[in-house]
């Protein structure tokens, strides 16, 4: 068991993913994760479908499985050369079936992949849905994943909280005019769990719909410690984990406390 840490370093990108050049998307991708390490990050988070652009069209599969070795061999490289943990969305092909996917690559270790769950529109013609949750640790601390649409969904976040998840990694494509509800739903499920929330989101027109941007880093009182903006680029913060049990279990100030208060007895 790793020993617990009290702060740790995280940043995310924020990316145009072209639909028609995966390998430039790619290669644009690990320059901007080579600014992050030179800011000391201990874990960076990537986009959904980071390295293809987000469409369910036979070309962006096609283009997916083109590339999918070279991205996790690309993404294995960085995390082992550097010890960072790297985490981020790609689709990918099972057998048979296609699942949107985020796949975490920590250092010298073989990648896990979570499966998006819950579906949204189109998807659910193209892609499998998962079937589990995914919590990990990396360097003592917690991080649990949902993707995109799943934001929406409180009892994904509610549980991956309940199993250890201090860290919430959302790889996103949200598109703009949905603005509203990515910026409360990010906000509340950090809020509402006590959780630190890291969102990267694409930017741009894509094939399917414009893309908002806005990557954040959110703490568990709901306050943003970083904000991409509608560019391109990155974003970094410091976690003080600390502020996951008060949150969670502390009222007094600005602490809501729910956890010391839910009644396990009223849910299934």
């Amino acid at each position: 068991m790793s020993k617990k840490r009290t702060k740790i370093n995280v940043g995310a990108i924020q990316l145009f993913s072209a639909p028609d050049n995966p390998g430039e998307n790619l290669e644009r991708t690990i320059t901007y994760m080579e600014l992050l390490i030179e800011k000391g990050v201990d874990l960076i988070l990537l986009p959904e479908m980071f390295n293809t652009g987000y469409g369910t069209s036979k070309e962006i599969l096609n283009s997916a499985m083109d590339i999918f070795d070279e991205t996790i061999e690309s993404l294995s490289a960085v995390a082992d050369f550097n010890d960072v943990a790297i985490v981020g969305g790609i689709p990918r092909k099972s057998g048979n079936v296609f699942y949107n996917s985020t796949v975490v690559v920590l250092p010298y270790n073989e990648p896990l992949f979570y499966n998006k769950t819950h579906l949204f529109r189109k998807e659910k013609e193209v892609f499998k849905p998962g079937q589990s949750l995914l919590v990990f640790n990396y360097l003592g601390v917690e991080f649990g994943i949902f993707m995109c649409y799943e934001v929406g969904f409180p009892e994904i976040a509610r549980t991956l909280a309940k199993r250890g998840a201090q860290v919430f990694l959302a790889p996103f494509a949200f598109g703009k005019e949905r603005e509203r509800i990515y910026e409360i739903a990010t906000r509340a499920r950090a809020i509402e769990n006590g959780s630190f929330l890291m969102a990267a989101n694409q930017i741009e027109k894509g094939s399917e719909m414009e893309y908002l941007g806005k990557s954040r880093i959110i703490s568990p009182d709901g306050n943003l410690l970083a904000d991409a903006g509608n560019a391109e680029g990155i974003i970094w913060a410091t976690l003080n984990l600390a502020k996951v049990n008060t949150y969670r279990y502390t009222e007094q100030g600005t602490s809501h406390g729910y956890f010391a208060n839910f009644r396990e007895d009223l849910y299934e």
